[in-house]
């Protein structure tokens, strides 16, 4: 959506006596564009008004003014028919009060390159020959530029619009706002000298290593770039990505280089030309835009192949992690688990024998008593059984009560709920007749046994 804004308050005036200002089409850290139409031929234009950050100490200001009015001069001197062509240039008072250069430049009816990549988000791509038309005519534009000794050093979608014109969709290359004019001299940065520019700007998503780091750019800066675009024309994808600007730092910064195939697209012989372009280091890289697009045309792909065994990243998503993490499922260890059989063992017997205990005791007297009620063993000893073990085994091992002077009685076997803790109810089972023999009393438990307290 265009701003709505007027930070000039040019909207409704006429600059200059010749420009009628109708409203703001756009607005950047460092300018505003207006629509506007030239009163005399009727014709529709394009306004740009420079606008000063107020962060800017005062002794830059006058070279940031500088740079505005030479990137008039730097288009109005390349005749490419891929370049925005200036119209006019002026400054000095504005009609609604203050100060500002601004520059005219033809109006370009179309959108931009960015929204028709949008528009592709996750689809399959573009064949080779078909991107390599799409995006000649900027090649060839940077070519006559690089020429000139100019390197544009803000390439990206949002700075080529696709023009409708008579003879059909022509891509236009804009703002040379941070462009840079070499010297005679200059050469090809290493990557290790700084910048002597305290004005440097650039587009994160679409930066070279040696902006990040702040040393020298040129040429090569723009054949880093136009490498990526032709990267994101050929796969639909996004060359880097990033939540925020430090995970995009960090991916511009990566030794694994944004070609085709880190996507998972085989382009053939276009591989190496594309990863050369996109060296970490600019001596590595093409020099110049001609020389870049002449290695693509030495040898053209006739088509490209998604790779079916790589997952190509979705535009907007993190890329995969280099390696996998496999968790492993934590193992018991066998001595704490057979360490509980014990400790069942001898709550069984307990339980057991004071159950016999109470019962003869209560037979001998003349008068009936009630068997108390079994009570569970303390929290302190664990009754907790295996699933694979029964309570028929845990009892099987108690030895058979001493008898008793009086006709056999039926034997009494108390089983254990292991899984609820409580006891379960008795279960009787006939056993063999007994000689009578001197009635005995049942002697006390001994301590260690743990007899539940009543």
């Amino acid at each position: 959506m265009p701003p709505t804004a007027d930070p000039f308050a040019l909207i409704g005036t006429r600059l200059d006596g010749k420009y009628d200002v109708h409203s703001v089409v756009a607005e950047g850290g460092f300018g505003v564009v207006y629509r506007a139409t030239h009163r005399t031929l009727q014709k529709p234009v394009a306004i740009k008004v420079l606008k000063t950050p107020p962060s800017l100490p005062e002794t830059h200001r006058k070279a940031f003014i500088d740079k505005f009015v030479f990137e008039a001069r730097t288009i109005a001197r390349l005749e490419h028919p891929a370049i925005v062509r200036v119209l006019d240039f002026g400054g000095g008072l504005l009609p609604a009060g203050g100060a500002a250069p601004w520059i005219v430049l033809e109006w370009i009816d179309g959108d931009a390159l960015d929204a028709l990549l949008d528009a592709r988000r996750d689809r399959s791509g573009r064949p080779p020959a078909e991107a390599l038309v799409l995006l000649r005519p900027v090649f060839e534009a940077l070519a006559v530029a690089h020429d000139e000794g100019v390197a544009h050093r803000d390439l990206k979608p949002a700075n080529i619009m696709f023009a409708r014109t008579r003879n059909g969709v022509e891509p236009k290359l804009l703002d040379f706002g941070i462009a840079k004019a070499m010297e005679l001299d200059e050469t090809v940065s290493s990557g290790q000298t700084a910048t002597r520019s305290d004005l440097r700007a650039f587009t994160l998503a679409y930066a070279s290593p040696e902006q990040i780091g702040g040393t020298r750019s040129g040429p090569w800066t723009d054949v880093h770039a136009l490498a990526l675009l032709l990267v994101e024309v050929l796969t639909d994808r996004a060359p880097f990505r990033g939540e925020d600007n430090t995970a995009l730092t960090v991916d511009v910064l990566s030794a694994a280089r944004p070609t085709p195939a880190k996507f998972g697209l085989d382009v053939g012989v276009w591989e190496p030309v594309l990863a050369r372009a996109l060296a970490l280091r600019p001596v590595e890289r093409f020099q110049h835009a001609r020389d870049f697009l002449r290695a693509l045309d030495a040898s053209v792909p006739a088509i490209a192949n998604w790779d079916a065994l790589t997952t190509a990243p979705v535009i907007g998503s993190r890329p995969p992690p280099d390696r996998t993490t496999t968790l492993q499922p934590v193992q018991q260890p066998v001595a704490a688990r057979s360490s509980r059989a014990p400790v069942v063992v001898v709550a069984s017997i307990t339980v057991t024998l004071s159950f016999v205990a109470f019962y003869l005791m209560g037979s001998s007297s003349p008068t009936p008593v009630a068997a108390p009620t079994p009570v569970a063993a303390p929290t302190t000893v664990p009754v907790v059984a295996e699933a694979s073990a029964p309570a028929t085994q845990a009892t099987a091992a108690v030895a058979p009560p001493a008898p008793v002077a009086r006709p056999a009685v039926p034997a009494v076997v108390m089983t254990v709920n292991h899984d609820a803790g409580t006891l379960a109810r008795p279960i009787e089972r006939p056993t063999r007749p007994t000689v009578p023999t001197r009635r005995t009393v049942p002697t006390r438990p001994r301590v260690h046994e743990h007899v539940p307290v009543e």
